[in-house]
């Protein structure tokens, strides 16, 4: 039945057959492509009044015998002309009017060859592509569907884009930029992807652009920002907005990018790409992150005076968002880009590991200061995920991380972005916790079997979408003895009660700290509550010596009972707690 509990609300139920569940395989890399699509030829022209004219030449092969009909996103308001075949020929299609969903369906004269690559070539024009924000900015809309779309997110193609513009506006793609000369009074500009990439875009407007250079990774980073206000912030002008300095903000978004970009390829490996866009755009509080092109909203060009003078108060949650958009759209070139995903089962894999990315910067680059703003990032992610609505349903009350899309119904419309999103960042969080090396020493690195995970993770699912279940056997690839309470090399208590499941612990403390013969012995009473009898989990455990909380290990509790521990230490400290950067979900 439907997630709203009705027939006409929600997504319809889907699931594996028992015996895969059983056996194992169940997985969602199941390929239910008809067609792939090797390579997209395409040719745009933008004329003065923002319509569109495009011809795209979409060379594709077929990957099941007998199928004909190849469905195509397309915004409904581009209307399709003419379609021709390799040969010249006309090709029959099917395009429903600009009211309904925008699909195209192209018909072939035969049903070709597996595996044999054929070629066909759409001729379309329309608008609403792009919309005016006002001086000589654009809001890009129709990011993935502004051509003829064959799989979407769900498959990776090479590209080839020539866009001709007026000559009073940038363009900005995907790819890197191998040609730009005049022609006929328009500015035309050749774009080349040197990988496959799942979707193409561009950034439009009349852009000032900055060059960043990165000495340690060498990533080719550019900016490029707007002198201007749009339209809708006018009215801001004479107030705090009206002291922005595009330049020095954008090169504060610049050594954001920078160091995110340095503190990923530490920790994730190196990048895709190259190059990297880092391209304002005139929305206030949404970012978007394409293949090596980013598109970050004029709030992430406003310092924190600004912000308050704009809204008369520090609003915690909007601070929120414009510390995390920045690290956490840089960090989809390594999820979401680099690594897909294979189901809407598997989207987690790159918004919440984004989100977990996004405190890394938070944690790693900030400064001395960092606690505070990470402690805040968690709190943040608690909220989203546990808060309950007006319905008195919390996110999490929704289902699983597992679940994606499908938790959405009219009683839980925030749960897929609170439970794919921050639980995701959690999940990825909490395994980075319990794998820590508390006994690395002053020379080792703590996080060494993590990194060597995720490292691996990138190395293997580059060019291809991950599920959950593949993430989890790299996991496994890399578990440490510590964590391995089933004693059989695999982590399914963990997904079990993380991805699969919706208990969250709830924990107490109670402590002494004696004196023993000069060295200081503290007794802890850890208590796990609020879950199943084999609920398990490793609490970490803090001291305060009087320069910030320092890790003394992390304590196995299973069920909802009460572990005593006992830690000999050399000083007294001033306060003990768990979980003191917030690093593990709790109530």
């Amino acid at each position: 039945r439907s997630n709203g509990g009705g027939m006409d609300d929600g997504i319809w139920y889907s699931q594996h057959f028992r015996s895969e569940l059983a056996s194992r395989t169940a997985s969602s890399l199941e390929d239910r492509r008809l067609f792939a699509t090797r390579r997209y030829t395409i040719e745009t022209v933008i004329a003065k009044n923002n319509h569109l004219f495009a011809r795209a030449t979409i060379a594709f092969a077929a990957l099941v015998p007998g199928e004909r009909v190849l469905k195509f996103a397309l915004l409904p308001t581009l209307r399709v002309a003419r379609v021709a075949g390799e040969n010249g020929q006309d090709l029959h299609f099917i395009q429903e009017n600009r009211k309904e969903d925008g699909s195209f369906y192209v018909v072939l004269d035969a049903a070709p060859p597996v595996g044999q690559e054929h070629s066909l070539t759409v001729e379309y024009v329309g608008d609403k592509v792009l919309y005016d924000a006002g001086s000589g900015s654009y809001y890009v809309g129709a990011r993935e569907s502004w051509y003829p779309n064959l799989n979407g997110f769900g498959e990776k193609a090479l590209y080839d884009l020539t866009f001709k513009v007026p000559p009073s506006n940038t363009l900005i793609s995907v790819g890197k930029l191998e040609s730009q000369r005049s022609e006929a009074g328009f500015a035309v500009t050749h774009w080349v992807t040197p990988v496959p990439i799942a979707v193409a875009g561009f950034n439009y407007g009349q852009y000032k652009k900055i060059d960043f250079p990165d000495t340690i990774t060498h990533y080719e980073i550019s900016g490029y920002y707007l002198p201007e206000l749009p339209d809708t912030l006018r009215n801001y002008q004479n107030s705090a907005l009206g002291g922005m300095a595009p330049g020095a903000m954008t090169k504060y978004a610049l050594d954001q990018t920078r160091a995110q970009m340095q503190l990923c390829t530490f920790y994730f490996g190196r990048a895709p790409y190259e190059n990297i866009y880092i391209t304002e755009q005139p929305n206030f509080n949404f970012g978007q992150s394409w293949p090596n092109l980013v598109y970050l909203p004029i709030s992430a060009y406003i310092d924190s005076t600004q912000r308050w003078l704009l809204f008369g108060r520090i609003d915690t949650k909007f601070t929120g968002f414009v510390q995390e958009v920045t690290p956490h759209e840089v960090a989809h070139q390594w999820f979401g880009h680099s690594v897909g995903w294979a189901s809407y089962h598997d989207q987690w894999l790159s918004e919440g590991f984004a989100e977990f990315a996004a405190a890394l910067f938070l944690q790693q680059a900030v400064g001395p200061k960092w606690q505070k703003d990470y402690i805040d990032f968690w709190r943040r992610q608690h909220d989203r995920i546990l808060e309950k609505n007006n319905f008195g349903v919390s996110p999490n009350d929704a289902g699983p991380l597992w679940l994606g899309l499908r938790l959405i119904s009219p009683h839980s419309e925030q749960a897929y972005q609170g439970v794919t999103y921050s639980k995701g960042a959690y999940v990825l969080s909490m395994l980075r916790s319990i794998m820590r090396a508390d006994d690395a020493g002053p020379n080792g690195d703590p996080d060494k079997a993590f990194i060597d995970m995720m490292h691996d993770f990138m190395t293997t699912y580059r060019d291809r979408p991950a599920s959950t279940e593949s993430f989890k056997a790299i996991a496994e690839k890399h578990i440490t003895p510590q964590i391995d309470l089933q004693k059989n090399g695999r982590l399914d208590w963990f997904f079990r009660e993380w991805v699969w499941g919706t208990e969250v612990p709830r924990y107490a403390l109670k402590y002494e700290i004696q004196p023993a013969a000069g060295k200081f012995k503290i007794r802890m009473e850890i208590t796990q509550s609020e879950v199943e009898q084999n609920f398990a989990m490793f609490v970490p455990v803090f001291a305060d010596f009087g320069s910030g909380m320092v890790r003394l290990g992390q304590v196995p509790v299973v069920g909802n009972t009460t572990r005593t521990i006992i830690y000999d230490l050399d000083r007294q400290p001033k306060k003990v707690a768990l979980n003191a950067y917030k690093d593990i979900l709790e109530r």
